[in-house]
């Protein structure tokens, strides 16, 4: 027998030697106190479960011991500090009565992490994330961040993807439904609430744009799928039908819209999307130019008009109130005074009085004309510019029927009533008036309106500011001077 054999055995017989005593031990030991060792054994093997490692739960299993690392919390584990053991019993008690290993955890909210993902397209940074919405599914979320003007490289749109997505996933923030919206349905709903709050000129005039030129493009449409690009290629279509004011219009109502959506929290998009969209630069639509009338050619106009037109032209050439306005006059309104009181507005046929009260002081010498012709058709009439129905006159009617023929026969381009309004107000900033004068007769809020709106520099007035500058810096010269 070789030293290392020898020196084996002699190992082995130590440590069984040792057991041996051990056990010897434990035994007198238990014998002193009075118990059975052989009684002990039988009881330890009933009451006693059989532990197994996680490698012989593994081969047990027939699966990997990272699969049963996994699934400790399915598994009937025993711990001890760091020590980990799997009652075998139970184990094979689940796998003979064909149970699953259901976990025995408490259901917790998961702790969801995204980043999003962000693209060029046409120039413009966009971004796409999930959103958690109140039926507990989760919708892909599109937003557009901004130009590549403001986010030149891929790390400034993550930032700012970034900051829309902790905005919109904060607990006090209104979170976005999966049930889709019409546009149409949108459009009654903003009328109910905010169109109520418009005079009844202006809620028509807007209900007019979007019934005639929105609503077929975006009224079928889902509201969460309109976007600034949308909108924008919606108006460089519309470009090729429709003038550059009307264009204005649709911006405005669409604007409005949405704007009031986005704070009703029915569309969530990034903040200031709908400001600075411009509109095209090329139209094809009907426009209509103002023409500035001379008082010859307004004298002219009026003299090839019957009445109550003609006196309607002059009244609105003299006193520069609006054709609503003065269809709207009733006998009463003009005072003993010579005081014009403007207190209604009839606007597609109904009537509705003014929130302020207008005064207009007419000079007995200088409007005696107006007054006499005025007085004369209120005369047992309850209108002043009536029909022969005794109705208000209708001024779209009364446009095409009497002013333009009239203007035509004076080889003159006019726009409609309208136009010796602006004349008024030209007429009135060429003889100094003063600006807050001016808005006061026109009957403007605003006094800037008149000059930004209303007031244009004629041909005549740009030869007389370059003659001041002229004879200031230039010498006098003869007629028949010539410059060395």
């Amino acid at each position: 027998m070789s030293e290392k054999t020898q020196y084996v055995v002699g190992r082995a017989s130590t440590a069984t030697a040792r057991k041996r005593c051990d056990a010897v031990t434990e035994a007198s030991k238990l014998a002193a106190l009075g118990i059975n060792p052989g009684e002990l054994a039988e009881t330890d093997s009933l009451a006693r479960p059989s532990l197994i490692t996680v490698s012989e739960t593994a081969l047990l299993l027939r699966v990997s011991e990272s699969w049963v690392r996994r699934h400790l919390g399915e598994l009937p584990v025993i711990r001890c500090g760091r020590l980990l053991r799997i009652d075998a019993d139970e184990l094979k008690r689940k796998i003979e009565y064909g149970k699953s290993l259901k976990s025995e955890r408490v259901n917790m909210t998961p702790r969801r992490y995204q980043r999003g993902s962000v693209f060029l397209d046409r120039n413009v940074w966009k971004g796409m994330f999930r959103l958690d919405t109140p039926d507990g599914k989760r919708m892909q979320k599109k937003v557009t961040l901004g130009p590549r003007k403001e986010l030149p490289n891929k790390t400034d749109a993550r930032d700012k993807l970034a900051e829309i997505m902790k905005e919109m996933m904060k607990p006090g923030a209104s979170p976005s439904s999966t049930k889709a919206k019409k546009f149409s349905e949108l459009v009654e709903d903003w009328k109910k609430t905010e169109g109520v709050t418009l005079g009844r000129s202006t809620l028509a005039h807007y209900s007019n744009t979007l019934r005639a030129c929105v609503l077929p493009t975006f009224g079928e449409r889902d509201i969460l799928t309109i976007d600034r690009n949308s909108i924008q290629l919606f108006l460089a279509e519309q470009a090729n039908k429709y003038s550059l004011s009307y264009l204005r219009s649709m911006r405005i109502t669409l604007c409005m819209v949405l704007g009031w959506a986005e704070k009703n929290s029915l569309i969530q998009q990034p903040h200031g999307w709908l400001q600075g969209i411009r509109l095209p630069r090329e139209t094809h639509g009907r426009t209509i130019t103002r023409t500035e009338l001379k008082p010859g050619i307004t004298l002219e106009i009026i003299a090839r008009m019957r009445e109550p037109y003609a006196t309607l032209a002059l009244c609105l050439a003299s006193v520069g109130c609006r054709g609503e306005e003065a269809v709207g006059l009733q006998p009463d309104d003009l005072d003993d005074d010579n005081i014009l009181h403007i207190r209604r507005v009839i606007y597609g046929g109904q009537v509705e009085a003014l929130k302020k009260e207008q005064h207009l002081q007419l000079d007995p010498v200088v409007h005696s004309d107006l007054i006499q012709r005025m007085r004369e058709l209120g005369k047992g009439a309850k209108w002043i510019f009536h029909s022969r129905a005794g109705t208000p006159l209708n001024l779209g009617n009364a446009r095409s029927r009497y002013l333009h023929p009239a203007a035509r026969a004076c080889s003159v381009k006019i726009g409609g009533w309208h136009d010796f309004r602006h004349s008024l107000v030209r007429a009135m900033r060429r003889a100094n008036v003063n600006p807050v004068v001016i808005s006061g007769v026109v009957g403007h809020k605003c006094v800037e309106l008149a000059a930004e709106v209303y007031d244009r520099a004629s041909s005549d007035d740009m030869a007389q500011a370059l003659s001041l500058v002229g004879k200031r810096l230039l010498p006098p010269m003869l007629p028949g001077e010539s410059m060395q």
